[in-house]
């Protein structure tokens, strides 16, 4: 509460009227006007004191209103609004007859003793203003501030949700919903640039649409960067665009449209739409490019509702778009324009990586074209499995799910799990039957020589006998020599036909071991009379192989690769995103049980996503059609062999559960 003593100079104030009757003659009233009065009650107002937040009102009462509670209490709660100042007027005896503290209680109040100069009713009236004025002015402040607070936090969660989001698509979606719900825009676009003009002319992509008054049908277009369209200037000059009213623009180059533009209706007739304040504002990049546009339509005004139907509503609700919303679009541009920079950034280091993984994938097939197609299914069934796995509501796996960049991990562990095989020799590598082609030809060549052998060992006898003039000998054994000749090329011929069944890559017959072990103990003269084996030990050792076409050697040199492909991968930088790849590729070959390589891993130990890359990839080993050494096996046999490795504890039980129940098998493209 604050007192003001009265005065007791001539032309005393004391009464409403007389106050009134002194706004219109002193000087130092004369900024005061009256805003309202009622019995016993003066509403006065001055402006320029509260710097632009309008007049200052300050409400004088009298005994008659302020005796009594009742009476005073509405102007009390004006007051402590704390946009209005109270003064109670009255005399000296007439204060002392009440207890003014608790008539008030907590207000912020003054007293007016009368009666009073005007000159002293002046002062009082100005400095009840000023402290009106002054908290006014921090009421505003304060109000600023938060909404500096909440701006803040606005802008700065709408960052984070920017920053977080990698693809170009759902990120520019982002960009376009939240400049709407900052400007209040009813509709919206946003464009992105295209092409270098160091390379080709660049060109505007018509990419995000949004439209909360109309269902539209968005189809991405084209367009060049020119000043004839609107987002074409402002990719030119990096500026704002900011038109009032686009049905109100004055001809080209005049008035309020120094662009030029001319405003094209025909999506306006199409879907009985009004295009009318627009706001274009460019998304410029760190290296101050212009990479983008957003475009937003129809600034709502208060009160508008939901949807802009009727075609008055658009006269109406729709406003400029103002100084704030150009203040918040360009803010939230310019993050836009980092982001958005950043994500074609990530897009293109995914490309890379993606074109990287490819490139590999071709030259390991170009080392095996016999497992061309391979990589690709394997990484088909495999991700296939990890999204029915985050379908499943019970079991082992129930909760577990997979992030788009989990899914892309497995994908590329997938496709690169045969990677090591660059560091395997081709020839083992691509190594179709149990003989190398090299080695086939040598033993048909020699059993060809050994055959020659037996025959001119005849023909030399006879030319002896021939010499010697023993015709009578000759034809004595000629007879026989021809039998046994007949004989020993017949076996000659079943021992080659023998040997081309061994070589192929199927289980060897019961007691071929045994045969093969024979035909190598047979020996021959070579030229010089040195003794030598129908089979090398090398040959035999690969002819008695008991299933396949590889040898111990060659198969540990084949289960090699898994190390490399580990030890490769693992020499790739692949950031945290990737990071697992080598543990994911480098445990294909691991087996639940521990019998598998190359660390002979058990349980736990092997991640699941290695898991379910065993499967897909044993299933298309078993069903490829493109393996010259063996023929495909049928889809139910596959899952039959595949469902005994699960009852010999070699595989996750649960996860061939989900392979079968959700068909994931039937996702292989042979």
């Amino acid at each position: 509460m604050t007192l003001v003593a009265g005065s007791a100079a001539s032309s005393q104030v004391s009464t409403a009227a007389e106050l009134v009757a002194a706004l219109g003659v002193e000087r130092l009233l004369g900024g005061w006007k009256v805003r309202a009065e009622g019995p016993g009650w003066l509403e006065l107002e001055v402006s320029g004191l509260a710097r632009g937040r309008g007049p200052v009102i300050s409400v004088l009462v009298w005994p008659e209103v302020w005796r009594e509670r009742a009476s005073l209490a509405p102007h009390l709660m004006r007051a402590r609004s704390g946009a209005y100042g109270l003064m109670l007027v009255g005399r000296d005896d007439e204060f002392a007859a009440v207890a003014i503290e608790e008539l008030i209680g907590d207000g912020d109040v003054a007293v007016l003793a009368v009666p009073a100069s005007p000159t002293r009713v002046a002062l009082a009236l100005r400095s009840r203003a000023e402290s009106v004025a002054l908290r006014l002015m921090a009421a505003g402040l304060e109000l600023e501030l938060e909404r500096a607070h909440h701006e803040n936090d606005m802008l700065i969660s709408i960052g984070r949700a920017l920053s977080q989001q990698r693809d170009i698509h759902s990120l520019l979606e982002i960009i376009l919903r939240r400049c709407r719900e900052v400007t209040g825009a009813d509709a919206g676009s946003v464009y992105v640039v295209e092409g270098d003009e160091d390379e080709a002319p660049r060109q505007l992509r018509f990419t995000v649409s949004q439209n909360d008054s109309r269902t539209i049908e968005s189809k991405g277009f084209t367009m060049p960067v020119s000043a004839s369209s609107i987002v074409g200037m402002c990719v030119l000059s990096s500026d704002v665009i900011n038109i009032p009213d686009l049905y109100a623009l004055d001809q080209a180059g005049a008035g309020n449209n120094p662009w030029g533009f001319v405003h094209d209706r025909s999506f306006d007739e199409k879907y009985a739409y009004q295009t009318r304040s627009m706001l274009t504002v460019p998304m410029i990049s760190a290296r101050t490019q212009v990479i983008g546009v957003i475009q937003l339509i129809n600034k709502r005004a208060k009160g508008a509702p939901p949807k802009l139907e009727a075609a008055d509503d658009f006269d109406r609700w729709v406003s400029p778009f103002n100084d704030v919303s150009v203040a918040y679009a360009t803010s939230l541009a310019s993050q836009a324009g980092i982001a958005l920079e950043n994500a074609m950034l990530y897009d293109e280091v995914r490309t890379l990586f993606e074109g990287f993984v490819r490139a590999s994938v071709t030259a390991i097939e170009s080392r095996d074209p016999t497992t061309s197609g391979h990589s690709e299914r394997v990484a088909d069934l495999t991700v296939g499995l990890a999204k029915a796995i985050d379908r499943v509501d019970g079991g082992p796996y129930r909760g577990m799910t997979f992030s788009t960049d989990e899914l892309k991990q497995l994908e590329y562990a997938a496709l690169l799990h045969d990677f090591g095989k660059v560091g395997v020799r081709e020839h083992i590598l691509v190594k179709a039957k149990k003989l190398y082609e090299h080695q086939r030809e040598m033993i048909l060549q020699r059993f060809e020589l050994i055959r020659r052998g037996f025959e001119v060992e005849g023909l030399k006898r006879r030319v002896e006998y021939l010499a010697a003039a023993d015709r009578d000998r000759l034809v004595a054994t000629a007879g026989p020599d021809d039998v046994e000749l007949a004989a020993r090329l017949a076996e000659m011929d079943e021992f080659v036909t023998f040997i081309l069944t061994a070589n192929e890559p199927t289980v060897l017959d019961q007691g071929g071991f045994e045969r093969i072990a024979e035909i190598a103990s047979r020996q021959w003269l070579d030229r010089e009379g040195v003794a030598r084996p129908y089979l090398e030990p090398d040959e035999a050792h690969a002819l008695q192989i008991l299933r396949g076409s590889l040898t111990d050697a060659e198969r540990d040199e084949i289960n090699s690769h898994v190390v490399h492909t580990y030890n490769f991968l693992r020499e790739i930088p692949w950031g945290r995103t990737f990071r697992d790849i080598p543990e994911i590729a480098g445990a294909h070959h691991e087996k639940l049980n521990g019998t598998g390589y190359p660390r002979r891993l058990s349980g736990d130990a092997i991640p699941v996503p290695a898991r379910m890359m065993t499967i897909s990839d044993i299933y298309d080993a078993l069903t490829a059609k493109d393996r010259p050494y063996k023929k495909a096996i049928p889809t139910e046999k596959a899952l039959s062999i595949l469902e005994a490795e699960v009852k010999r504890e070699l595989l996750d039980a649960e996860l061939f559960r989900v392979f079968c129940e959700a068909r994931v098998f039937e996702i292989s493209r042979h």
